[in-house]
């Protein structure tokens, strides 16, 4: 018979974890990993160790960079996390009390639920079907996007943008407050539309407003 999940982990001994691979930070932080590397790379998280061909976080120095994020109340439009809002809501979760320390320091718990989450089963199946539910899961959440109500980040992002007018690309710089989870909204909508760096394709240069977006704005 097939082996759940929660049953390939609910013998294990708990262990006390001093570093974490990418995969399990993004895990513990609830993002994806490519959003780890451009974390990293924009300064909210910090670099990796290297040892050989391994690269791991230390989960103190983790700790402490995500103690200086601002809370959502904060306001500071040069802050450096402007642009590493986590991509919450997505396949993964966490509870809405858990600590970041907690998360951290036992991440076999969060990543048992992100497997539930995803109907993974680390026992029979491997990576590649893994990151094929991955892919199933955030398109299932791109999906259930449109229709909803914009949230304040949303809205905000769209004042700024109308001000430059539909069609102009907009350097992300320049949209405060735009962070990941904003930008993949937006787009899901159809509000905005991205052009990636010439030398980093995989990163987002500058926004650009379409004629939908601004429609919802003139209509909120």
């Amino acid at each position: 018979m097939k082996k759940s999940a929660t049953a390939h982990h609910v013998n294990r001994r708990p262990q006390i974890r001093l570093a974490l691979s990418r995969p399990e930070v993004a895990i513990a932080i609830g993002v994806s990993t490519s959003s780890v590397n451009k974390m990293v790379s924009e300064g909210a998280l910090p670099p990796p160790r290297i040892w050989h061909t391994r690269k791991l976080w230390l989960v103190a120095e983790l700790e402490a960079y995500l103690n200086t994020w601002p809370t959502d109340e904060q306001v500071d439009s040069e802050n450096r996390i402007d642009r590493a809002i986590d991509l919450s809501g997505r396949a993964f979760e966490p509870p809405s009390n858990a600590s970041t320390s907690a998360t951290l320091a036992d991440p076999d718990q969060y990543l048992e639920r992100y497997y539930d989450r995803l109907g993974f089963d680390p026992a029979t199946m491997g990576e590649a079907e893994f990151h094929k539910l991955q892919l199933e899961a955030t398109e299932r959440w791109r999906a259930s996007i449109p229709g909803t109500p914009l949230n304040k980040r949303e809205r905000n992002a769209l004042a700024q943008l109308v001000g430059y007018g539909v069609g102009v690309p907009v350097h992300w710089r320049k949209i405060k407050h735009c962070g990941l989870d904003t930008q993949e909204r937006l787009v899901a909508r159809n509000y905005i539309e991205t052009r990636s760096q010439v030398r980093y394709p995989d990163r987002i240069d500058s926004y650009i407003l379409t004629e939908d977006g601004l429609k919802a704005w003139q209509v909120l």
